[in-house]
């Protein structure tokens, strides 16, 4: 004798819709980020102005 169980729905299907549609946008976000990768946005060439003020590292005296 098969029983037919019925859970009451807690969420609707609409509701489980919009969490789908909203988690398949955030994972497109995710995966395709904000554009290409452009690693010279991110370059750090070396200590700027302010660290060879604060270390007293001269320029004039560098290579000599």
């Amino acid at each position: 004798m098969a029983s037919s169980h019925t859970f009451p729905s807690v969420v609707s299907r609409s509701a489980l819709s919009a969490a789908a549609r909203a988690l398949a946008q955030f994972v497109r976000t995710v995966v395709e980020g904000s554009g290409k990768y452009h690693p010279e946005q991110h370059y750090m060439r070396g200590p700027g102005p302010k660290w060879r003020e604060k270390h007293g590292f001269d320029v004039t005296t560098r290579g000599t």
